[in-house]
């Protein structure tokens, strides 16, 4: 929805006043309707707004009272639900904004009452001048980014990194952003690639006064949700009761999530997660747009879409991304993700639809986002049924290996030593968050536990690189993005849902990685009343196009740039690195390569095109 930057320190306020207005500016495309700012003795703020609801001046923020401020991005979805307990205790409210319900809220019942009583996606920061004291809140899942640093003045916050640039040096993690290549950032919810800068982790809120240490407060846990009489429940269901439910928290949450006073629509690939999602908002809007990212050429899933499209009777508006746009849109697209676009190349096209649904009138899209991790639509979650068949041939070689011990270290020692890097790199975060989840699993037998817990771990491991893909490519263009599968009851119900209505079998040959096996089981089921039958089937494709595998760099890339200089990296090493080596991970280096120029050596993104441009090309 919106914006938000700002600052709370100690002295030298005068100074950090004097940047808001160019985190303002660095900060528009993600709110151009207006630009708010709020200042005291000790802090100030900045807030850009996309006005969705109330799109009147009272929207505007920052919101404040005298004694309370607040700057926040997001939408609050049962905030209405909210007024009457806050109009019975007397509270007036300016306009019918969340915004006004959520700084209700705040000023009636605190911080930690209001987490508790919310439901959305959001990010804010409630400053109290009475009690010297600001709280940076960020919403259960991580939707909507906040970045904060503590400086030796004190606490600065951003919706992006790029605007700290005004108040602090930005400055690159080399490590972090070396390790990019595989994607170590992409898929942390806490860590970023700047130094000193982290993320508020979801379902947290920072809290910091002026002359002490932060602190950070937990208010929601995923491994919390989990229940085993709920699980046993559930697992009790016949098949056309689970669909029921199900289809009944969709309907609820999607319904919800229309909240809008601006033009509403759906990014769609004709996949089944987004579809069904469009099937269920369709009806509830007379004006309700379809987007879609057709990547012309041989993985373009644009009849896919079409079909849809004429399937609910409504019109769908087309990016038709060309080829050659990997190379010319690389560099703009980087700016906006603030990471090494290597998990996610498909986020280059992402940012081409996001535009044609601005070009259209629309500031707030439905995505189908979320519904892979919570009901295991991903096919490697699948083929772990598999396995031990799978993987008998190299167990039976560990095993030989095993007869001799320092024959086996030899052969293991290579990959457990990347392996051990990558995690620690990462703060083995992961691998903590399965030590200290895992065992919410523990009612049940250690299979089905295992299988239970993948929920947990993609929300974890995979789901921010997806938010992170959506909030920055959405926002390069002012489009916010919401998602269904996300809502809180559906999110228990996933969490708690026995394997077995997500994992189906089928006599078909659904998908040549996992026969017989159908993921999404439940998802599939609750479509045959809505969505036409070769939709249902869809096998997941994953936004493909021509990405890194296909693309070719010549010789001289490197030469001078952030990497060779990051590394020492002689031209002749280059060069030799560009004929020898995989032109896979020779890309994936290029992304790398991209972000650095654009935030460790400060070229503008016209600069690093221009070099992709005269050096790189694609081959299909």
């Amino acid at each position: 929805m919106c914006g938000i930057a700002g600052y709370f320190v100690r002295d030298k306020a005068e100074y950090f006043a004097n940047g808001l207005s160019e985190m303002g500016n660095l900060l528009q495309h993600r709110g151009p309707d207006y630009c708010g700012t709020f200042q005291s003795a000790n802090c100030g703020c900045v807030h850009t707004r996309l006005s969705i609801v109330d799109l009147s001046p009272a929207g505007n923020q920052p919101f404040t009272d005298g004694r309370y401020m607040l700057a926040y991005n997001g939408e609050i979805y049962n905030h209405l639900e909210l007024r009457p307990d806050l109009e019975r205790e007397g509270v007036h409210f300016r306009g019918t904004s969340d915004t006004a319900t959520l700084f209700a809220c705040l000023c009636h019942f605190g911080v930690e009452a209001t987490l508790q009583r919310v439901k959305g996606m959001f990010a804010f920061a409630f400053f109290d001048a009475q009690e010297k004291r600001i709280c940076l809140c960020r919403d259960r899942y991580g939707i909507k980014p906040l970045l904060w640093v503590c400086t030796a003045e004190g606490l600065l916050w951003a919706s992006e990194a790029k605007a700290l640039k005004p108040l602090m040096p930005l400055e690159l993690d080399p490590v972090k952003t070396l390790y990019g290549l595989f994607g170590v950032t992409d898929h942390s919810s806490v860590l970023t690639t700047f130094k000193n800068v982290q993320q508020v982790p979801p379902g947290h809120f920072l809290e910091y006064r002026l002359g002490e240490e932060y602190k950070l407060h937990e208010y929601y846990s995923l491994a919390r949700q989990v229940n085993p009489g709920f699980y046993q429940e559930l697992n009790r269901l016949k098949e056309g009761e689970i669909v029921e439910r199900f289809v009944s928290l969709l309907e609820a949450s999607t319904r919800r999530m229309l909240m809008s006073d601006a033009p509403m629509g759906a990014f769609v690939s004709g996949g089944i997660d987004s579809s069904l999602v469009s099937s269920l908002a369709s009806p509830q809007q007379t004006d309700f747009k379809l987007f879609t990212a057709d990547v012309v050429g041989r993985f373009s899933e644009f009849q896919d879409a079409t079909l849809l499209a004429g399937h609910l009777g409504r019109e769908l508006r087309a990016s038709h991304f060309q080829p050659e746009q990997m190379i010319t849109d690389w560099a703009s697209a980087t700016w906006h993700y603030e990471l090494p676009i290597v998990t996610h190349t498909n986020a280059i096209p992402f940012a081409s639809v996001a535009r044609v649904a601005r070009a259209a009138g629309v500031k707030a899209i439905l995505s189908g986002e979320g519904s892979d991790e919570l009901f295991l639509g991903y096919p490697r979650l699948l083929t772990k049924r598999y396995d031990s068949l799978i993987k008998l041939p190299l167990q039976t070689l560990y095993a030989l290996y095993n007869l001799v011990p320092k024959l086996r270290n030899y052969v293991a020692a290579e990959e457990s030593m990347k392996t051990f890097t990558g995690q620690l790199v990462r703060n083995f975060e992961h691998q903590r968050l399965r030590e200290q989840t895992r065992p919410v699993f523990d009612f049940l037998p250690k299979a089905a536990g295992d299988e239970q817990y993948l929920t947990l771990q993609m929300f974890g491991d995979h789901l921010p690189s997806l938010l992170h893909r959506n909030d920055r490519m959405g926002m390069s263009a002012s489009i916010e993005a919401r998602f269904p599968f996300l809502d809180e009851d559906l999110v228990h119900f996933g969490l708690n849902l026995p394997a077995k209505w997500k994992i189906g079998r089928t006599w078909r040959f659904h998908n040549y990685k996992h026969p017989f096996l159908q993921d999404k089981a439940i998802v599939r089921k609750a479509a045959r009343r809505l969505l036409p039958p070769r939709l249902i089937q869809k096998v997941k494709l994953g936004f493909p196009m021509l990405g890194h595998k296909f693309v070719r760099v010549k010789s001289g890339y490197f030469a001078g740039g952030f990497v060779s200089t990051l590394l020492g990296l002689s031209q002749a090493a280059a060069d030799y690195m560009i004929r020898t080596q995989s032109p896979y991970f020779v890309a994936k280096l290029v992304s790398v390569e991209v972000f650095g120029r654009l935030f460790g050596m400060r070229q503008k993104p016209d600069e690093v095109t221009e070099h992709l441009r005269a050096s790189v090309a694609l081959q299909a």
